[in-house]
């Protein structure tokens, strides 16, 4: 009877057991629902107060919080590194990443690109990417995941670290600057006014977010603005200068003999310094090339038919090279034949009567 008694004990217990575990279960389920159900009114409610708060700060005058990805591809030159390294000195919003092997790139640039400012969280990415063994440089900026994108050709680079460009200005690493931009990319301006020149406006918004500081929420950020950063729009380019605001209590610096040496014109304030700019670099032009309206794909939305691609150019030079080559060929042919009809010999000199064969022969 023990032993019966006990196996029914038992039997009831596993009973008990699994009803308890399909009540925890089931009680389990319904706190999932319920969460689930929870999480999404309160991501909603997260993406509201986002764009709430984003509305906030626009009317405020305040900019939304930017980081700016910034990456080169494998065979960049030396200068391009510098240029690089110039940028994310000036830019306290930055984040440097490495280089960007393209040999491994199955899926593009748009894969790759976007997973990794998404890694970061940077909402612009600055990708710098060389061609033809460094001899060609150009800049992608992108807004990830949606876009659009900008592609630019960059010349006439100069770095910080250069000698003889006249770069004697030194600011504070970590300020912030001011951004300014030149009648041609003003909506009301004449420029802009003109019918095909609408793409100046995105070109404009995707610089400022690569060289406009926000004013909070950047770290290593000082609360100085010491530097004036001019984009400018001649011929077609963007031609990017970057200066710094230096202050003097005198209007001119003195010589060893005494003499005051003239200083360059400043802007005289009645309480205050007189202040001025100088140059600090680095400096570069800017062609745009096309836009797309993806981050890294998608269709094309504008495209520069004036733009020439360098490949172009060096093969232009080298047909002029080749026709001037040509050219003293057939001189040199024609003046050839023109002698051999005259019977004049192929500019040999006849033998005279001193000769050493006529003498000694």
């Amino acid at each position: 009877m023990a032993s019966v008694y006990k196996t029914v004990s038992k039997k009831q217990a596993r009973e008990l057991a699994k009803q308890q575990d399909q009540d925890e279960e089931d009680v389990m389920m319904e706190e999932l629902l319920a969460d689930a159900d929870d999480t999404s009114d309160s991501d909603e409610d997260e993406d509201e107060d986002a764009v709430e708060t984003a509305k906030k700060q626009l009317a405020a005058g305040l900019m939304p919080k930017t980081r700016v990805l910034m990456l080169t591809s494998r065979g960049i030159t030396s200068r391009h590194r510098h240029l690089l390294a110039d940028l994310t000195s000036l830019l306290p919003h930055t984040h440097k990443e490495s280089k960007l092997d393209s040999k491994k790139k199955a899926a593009g640039y748009n894969l790759l690109l976007n997973s990794l400012a998404d890694l970061h969280s940077c909402n612009v990415i600055f990708f710098l990417e060389a061609k033809k063994n460094g001899q060609d440089l150009y800049l992608w900026l992108s807004r990830p995941p949606n876009g659009p994108t900008v592609k630019f050709h960059v010349s006439n680079l100069h770095t910080m670290a250069e000698l003889n460009t006249g770069f004697a200005g030194n600011c504070l690493k970590g300020g912030r600057g001011i951004v300014v931009f030149d009648k041609s990319f003003d909506e009301q301006g004449p420029v802009m006014a003109k019918p095909g020149n609408e793409y100046r406006g995105l070109i404009r918004e995707m610089l400022r977010n690569v060289f406009c500081v926000p004013k909070r929420g950047v770290k290593g950020m000082k609360p100085f603005i010491d530097r004036v950063i001019g984009i400018y729009g001649v011929d077609g380019k963007i031609w990017i200068r970057v200066y710094e605001i230096r202050e003097s209590e005198n209007g001119g610096k003195k010589k060893g003999d005494g003499e005051e040496e003239e200083a360059k014109p400043a802007h005289k304030s009645k309480d205050g310094p007189e202040l001025s700019l100088v140059e600090i670099g680095p400096r570069f032009v800017l062609t745009p090339i096309v836009i797309l309206e993806g981050s890294f794909g998608g269709p094309v939305i504008y495209e520069n038919k004036e733009y020439v691609s360098p490949n172009q150019v060096r093969r232009d030079i080298r047909v002029n090279k080749a026709a001037r080559y040509a050219k003293r060929r057939d001189v040199q042919t024609e003046r050839i034949s023109k002698r051999s009809n005259l019977e004049m010999g192929l500019g040999e000199r006849k033998p005279g009567a001193l000769d050493t064969r006529t003498l000694f022969g």
